[in-house]
């Protein structure tokens, strides 16, 4: 283990600075709902990505994130109760505390700024009492110290910086590949460039044959090829040192969260200002559900035409954030001053025109005041998109975050000032880090050109006469060849490098005074020792603080810059430094420097240190737009280098002057129905009781009584992305209401968690956050636009005794404290393909409350197979499911559930290949079970002869004769009818490989061994019962369908496994009984069957994860550990309807 003065480096800091990002104010100016509608769906957009952040962090991290969730949850925020019940000391309860700040405001265990790893102050065996006070916590501190690198130190110091695997650092962006090295990551990376597939969006994974994965971020894991960046290529050949080998394409990587980002953006695009903005976040939906970056810069150049509108946003992977917020028009104006005046300022910088755009592109620049921004930190300022190709042809957007550089601590110490710059130094550091920020994002970014090849033998200069390079005096020899980008051929040093260049273009311009006038600074003439001086001064004095510092993100053990900002100001403080005649100086009486102080020399700003920053930055410029990495790197490197002095005596009392890291805590929009209001966030040393929360829930859980629309998303078909036809294929929503979900406390990915297999011991539930209930209808283009679901057809008269009565049953217990793993709501197993029904959308169920059995889905129309309009009710249709032929008549296919008739027809209309009319006697193939649909067609057939003779007439709207018996006594309904209780179950399961060297031959038939156990496991509520308290959601849900028609140790009708997947498909189906007509007036439950009545058409759905360990299972010695989660997919039909 690391010694103790090492060790002191990487404690959490005590205390943190903990500050709030001040928003309330510009959201309450926001009087447009749909405005502040648009902001909660992107800041939930944002949200969404806690965990994709987590786990590109360390593999310890979101374990960690769910130990602190678990123990919030299990005190109920009384921390100090937890304390006492666990008999920990108050300072040690407090340093659990601020290591849990630290945490959640960094968005892992590692800093945002600085890469390096951070511990806890308190004593492990601390930490572990705290989490003794339940088996969840118990399990989940187990877990979070196992994994990866645990909550601690590592006994190699290397693994408490990030970098590549090769050095020993810590990196997730390789999950499970130890061996692989920077010469494979690098030719791989070359071969995508070729390929033309962007990195942003992938993690890399080393195969033990050495073969490649590449893990694409996607809300899909089987995007059709003609929504993928390269097509129907599912693998690529390697060539040099790795010929012989593959990489594999895999989509899917962190599916859950994609596909609920993608939702979350189309939900966002229902309420957008403007065409702009809805296409857009049309492209965002499209490249997060498909994993399309083509789709994703389709995205961006629309985001650079939608000029200064009231909420901006922007979300990705690239420099992720979003933030709507409300605009500072103040400091927006000035900032479009200096837009206006940047083609007057690009000549004083040194450089001639040769190396600048060909025509400046003018971006919209905007003070913006953050709202929401998911990440492992804030930055000051942006300047987006990061695509050489789209800057240079559309140009660029820069915002200035406006409550980013104001947020700052009470009395936060300055060290390192000398006392008699104190007071102009806290006067101006503000607006001078405004005015740097403003030229760094707009004329530091924004200029430049890359001289390239873009074509074979085409050029974006006059390659005959190649122009001149100002720091040799001669004709430039190199530049970028086609498919080479700035990133690729600077490759490690290029963020560091062109922030270093975008803070001295920041240098010099600082000092140019018709700049400062436009931020409100002096009269536009030069003077240092006016306002406009000050702020001058304070620029300067600021940026070689910043470099001084910035020592604390030099690693001696690796020689190694964590943090890029800070190694391009550390050579900007190198520069300060040799610009000569004592410009700027480190002054200090002492040996061990307690009393070092930065001396700058306000008078020589102009004369000294604004030519060597000129110098400086001219060479920068011009190895950047000539590809000359060797100039570059040279350069780079040598005024980045940190010697023994800088690297041990200045360092080290830097590190003991060293002021914690601003952690900033944001406020939460919460949607009321159609009103739109923030929660602020309370902050001391104890806010991580609501930051936990806020990451955990979103805080989206009040009560909810309006009926937002729900999202009909476009099938964008990249690049016609503003083409608007229904199509759910990305955009599908998650299976909790759109304005309610609230992350998970445990994994809810389609996968294990990322590493399970370095981790999983015993699988607990751990618990899960409750899932508030609303309601949402959507527009179809078959169906006219329903009235909101609370007025119109759900149920038509909300006095009704079975639904106020079915209500009451279903919100029982709403209002309690506790929350069981019975109460989350996991993703859905649906989220891939298409809605089969323009008009079907998923919501809630009327009769829900948060502690709803299941998850109801409503369609806006009549049932599907009504748009079979061609298809006359006497007339036959012959399906092949499988090999094996069905001939139906429209009025029997009008009897089978839902689920089925979508599985049958899934574009709603006819089977696929079929859109037009409809020929009797054609065959139509569908890819569905055989065997089920007999199964289910003999259990309907024998119900429907024992239906009484006296029957409806076919006259009667089968829809109106429902919601009549409904609205009347619900004991009429089966009079002359016959319901049928429809139970499916997908169940998909995940094994383990029981050993680490299992190769993937066997693997696969480890896999078919654990399809074969679990389909032995037939008992219908075997893998439901996992509480027998009365009251629990299971016992309520069994209660329900056994009084319904079903019997406790009933088996599955019909359970199989689906060809080529490992998934189990199960069906039961259940005569409603007709014994509980009688006297219902005692009954508390309204009647257990009659609520099955209210899925007529409706179904339902309840999702369960669990861990599970199978014995005897063939061909494997021990245990298999295997993830299962489990759809119940529940639906009444009513045979006699016609």
């Amino acid at each position: 283990m690391m010694d103790d003065k090492t060790k002191q480096h990487y404690l959490a800091d005590s205390p943190p600075t903990v500050v709030r990002l001040e928003i309330k104010s510009h959201f309450d100016s926001l009087k447009d709902g749909k405005l502040r509608k648009y902001a909660h769906y992107l800041s939930r957009a944002a949200f969404e990505g806690t965990r994709i952040t987590l786990r590109q962090v360390s593999p310890e991290s979101e374990p960690i994130y769910d130990l602190i969730i678990s123990l919030y949850n299990a005190c109920n925020g009384d921390w100090a109760s937890l304390a006492q019940k666990t008999k920990v000391s108050d300072e040690h309860l407090r340093f659990f505390l601020e290591y849990a700040a630290q945490f959640l405001g960094n968005c892992g265990n590692y800093k945002g700024f600085g890469d390096s790893k951070f511990i806890p102050r308190l004593p492990v065996a601390a930490f572990e009492a705290l989490a003794s006070i339940t088996s969840d916590t118990k399990a989940a501190f187990e877990k979070a110290n196992s994994t990866g690198g645990g909550i601690y130190e590592t006994s190699n110091q290397s693994l408490m910086h990030l970098g590549y695997a090769e050095g020993g650092h810590m990196t997730t962006y390789y999950p499970d590949s130890p061996s692989i090295t920077k010469d494979e990551i690098t030719a791989i990376g070359d071969l995508m460039e070729q390929k033309g597939l962007p990195l942003e969006n992938t993690r890399l994974k080393k195969l033990p044959s050495g073969d490649f994965e590449l893990w694409i971020a996607s809300g899909v894991s089987s995007p059709p090829s003609r929504d993928r960046d390269l097509g129907d290529i599912e693998s690529l050949d390697l060539d040099g040192k790795l010929q012989g080998k593959k990489v594999h394409l895999i989509f899917g990587d962190h599916r859950e969260e994609m596909a609920k980002i993608a939702h979350s953006a189309k939900q966002a695009s229902l309420n957008s200002a403007n065409e702009n903005q809805k296409r857009m976040l049309n492209a965002y939906a499209f490249s997060f559900g498909s994993g399309s970056i083509e789709a994703f810069k389709e995205a961006q150049r629309i985001w650079v035409k939608d000029q200064k509108p009231i909420l901006e946003t922007n979300l990705g992977f690239v420099e992720t954030y979003r933030d709507p917020h409300g605009v500072n028009l103040e400091r927006t104006r000035a900032f479009g001053k200096l837009v206006d005046s940047a083609k007057s300022m690009i000549p004083k910088l040194p450089w001639s025109k040769d190396f600048e755009k060909d025509k400046f592109l003018s971006p919209d620049f905007t003070s913006l005041e953050v709202l929401s921004f998911q990440s492992s930190g804030i930055p000051a300022g942006i300047n987006l998109p990061n695509y050489d190709d789209i800057r240079q042809n559309l140009g660029f957007k820069n915002v200035s975050l406006g409550n980013v550089l104001s947020a700052k601590a009470p009395n936060e110490p300055v060290p390192f000032i000398p006392e008699k710059d104190l007071e102009v130094y806290r006067r101006c550091r503000d607006p001078a880090f405004e005015v740097q920020v403003g030229i760094h994002e707009l004329l530091g970014h924004g200029t430049g050109k890359l001289l390239q090849e873009t074509a074979p033998g085409e050029y974006n200069f006059d390659v005959s006469k190649p122009p001149v390079s100002p720091v040799t005096n001669k004709p430039v020899t190199t530049w970028y060849k086609p498919g080479q980008t700035w990133s690729s051929v600077f490759g490690a040093i290029a963020s560091s490098y062109e922030e270093c260049r975008a803070e001295c273009v920041a240098m010099v311009l600082s000092c140019d005074f018709e700049i400062l006038k436009i931020f409100g600074f002096g009269d536009g003439q030069v003077d240092l020792n006016n306002e406009a001086g000050d702020v001058l001064f304070v620029a300067y004095l600021q940026m070689a603080r910043a470099g001084l510092v910035a020592l604390e993100f030099w690693d001696p053990k690796t020689q190694k810059w964590g943090q890029a900002h800070m190694q391009a100001r550390y050579s900007i403080l190198r520069t300060f430094l040799d610009a000569g005649d004592d410009f700027v100086k480190l002054v200090y009486n002492k040996e061990d420097l307690s009393d070092l102080e930065i001396h700058l020399d306000r008078s020589k700003i102009l004369t000294h240190g604004r030519p060597a920053v000129e110098r400086y930055l001219q060479k920068l410029h011009i190895y950047k737009s000539t590809a000359d990495i060797d100039a570059g790197k040279k350069l780079y490197d040598d005024i980045t280098s940190v010697d023994e002095w800088w690297g041990t005596k200045v360092r080290d009392i830097v590190l003991k002057n060293k002021i914690p890291r601003k952690i900033f805590v944001q406020g939460n929009t919460i949607l009321n129905g159609d009103e739109t209001g923030l929660k602020p966030t309370f902050f001391d040393n104890a806010f991580c009781e609501e930051n936990s929360r806020r990451l955990d829930t979103l805080l989206w859980q009040s009560s909810f009584t309006g009926s937002p629309t729900t999202a009909q998303p476009p099938h964008l078909t990249y690049p016609q992305v503003e083409e608007d036809d229904d199509d759910d294929s990305y955009t599908a929503p998650p299976p909790h209401s759109p304005c309610s979900e609230a992350s998970s406390s445990i994994f809810v990915s389609s996968r294990p968690p990322p590493f399970s297999s370095l981790v999983f011991n015993t699988v607990t539930d751990h618990s899960l956050a409750k899932v508030t209930v609303t309601e949402s209808a959507s527009d179809s283009l078959s169906t006219p636009a329903p009235q909101p679901v609370l007025e119109g057809t759900q149920f038509h008269d909300s006095s009704s005794p079975i639904v106020a009565e079915t209500k009451a049953f279903f919100q029982k217990g709403e209002s309690s404290g506790a929350k069981s793993a019975e109460d989350g709501e996991p993703p859905p197993p649906y989220t891939e393909g298409s809605s089969p029904i323009e008009s079907f959308t998923y919501v809630m169920a009327a009769a829900g409350g948060p502690s709803s059995i299941i998850t109801q889905v409503q369609q806006a129309g009549g049932p599907p197979i009504n748009t079979l309009g061609d298809i006359g009710g006497d007339e036959h249709i012959t399906l092949e499911l499988r090999g094996t032929r069905f001939t139906l008549s429209r009025d029997e296919l009008l009897t089978l559930p839902e689920f089925v008739l979508l599985s049958l027809f899934p574009n709603g209309l006819l089977p696929d290949g079929h859109m037009g009319s409809f020929h009797e006697g054609d065959i139509y193939p569908v890819d569905y079970d055989p065997t089920s649909l007999q199964y289910m067609l003999d259990f309907f057939r024998s119900v429907a002869q024992s239906i009484p003779s006296s029957s409806p007439s076919a006259s009667t709207s089968p829809e109106l004769e429902m919601s009549e018996t409904v609205l009347g006594s619900p004991r009429d309904i089966l009079q002359d009818r016959a319901g049928i209780i429809v139970l499916r179950e997908d169940l998909d399961f995940y094994a383990i490989p029981p050993r680490p060297d299992i190769d993937h031959a066997e693997m696969m038939e480890v896999k078919r061994a654990v399809g074969r156990a679990l389909l032995k496991q037939d008992g219908i509520f075997s893998g439901l019962k996992k509480s027998d308290e009365p009251g629990s959601t299971e016992q309520h849900l069994i209660e329900m369908l056994t009084a319904g028609g079903f019997e406790r140790d009933d088996r599955w009708g019909h359970r199989a496994p689906e060809p080529n997947k490992a998934v189990i498909c199960s069906l039961a189906l259940a005569k409603l009984r007709t014994d509980i007509r009688g006297d219902l007036s005692n009954n508390n439950a309204v009647g257990m069957a009659q609520k099955l009545l209210l899925f007529w058409r409706k179904p339902a759905r309840r999702c369960w994860w669990e861990g599970v360990e199978l014995e005897n299972v063939e061909g494997v010695e021990g245990k298999v550990k295997v993830w299962v989660r489990r759809v119940w997919t529940l639906e009444m039909s009513v045979i006699g309807l016609r």
